[in-house]
């Protein structure tokens, strides 16, 4: 086994860590302003059933930010130069993710305090309380697979900007148009 595949192996009796109020407020707040709950259901040739995954992804183009997050709350972090067709971002991209049994922790503590993804949070939870602690096991009841099914939905709701678009929620079946036509 590598180092890597070590490292990301959920350990069998994961502690929760009780982190301190105002370092859960400022998270809270990086969250609200910088971050991303993300589910995903993965579909591979060699398994028969999908894989279901769950993060809190954050980035931003400060360094700093991220030495923070790691001192109080550790965590995984990488750094990227993002490139578009027509030119590549002079800053680095750093990006800080949470998953596993370290997310619950955090979604657990920090949810009190979050404001605007506050809804985010709360379908994390109930996606990672389908989770059980027995390594290796894939087959999951049809009833799990439903949870985490809505789960997937409500967070795909959540993380469109469409979803929140006045036009969408427009019931007239025959909108008028903004301007007139001439």
């Amino acid at each position: 086994m590598t180092r890597r595949n070590a490292y990301y192996r959920r350990p069998e009796n994961y502690v929760a860590v009780p982190y301190k109020a105002e370092h859960l407020a400022y998270l809270a707040g990086i969250i609200d302003g910088e971050g991303c709950f993300w589910i995903g259901k993965l579909k591979q040739k060699e398994r028969p059933l999908p894989q279901w995954r769950g993060l809190l992804k954050i980035d931003n183009t400060d360094k700093k930010l991220f030495e923070w997050i790691d001192q109080y709350f550790g965590g995984t972090s990488s750094a990227r130069t993002r490139s578009t067709s027509s030119r590549k971002f002079e800053r680095e991209i750093h990006t800080w993710t949470f998953t596993g049994d370290r997310l619950m922790n955090i979604c657990e503590q920090v949810l009190p305090y979050l404001v605007i993804k506050k809804e985010h949070c709360e379908n994390m939870i109930k996606f990672r309380k389908t989770f059980n602690h027995k390594l290796g096991t894939w087959q999951v009841s049809d009833e799990t697979n439903k949870i985490r099914q809505e789960c997937l939905e409500a967070s795909r709701k959540l993380n469109s900007r469409w979803y929140l678009h006045p036009l969408k929620h427009n019931s007239d079946p025959n909108p008028s148009p903004l301007l007139p036509v001439s």
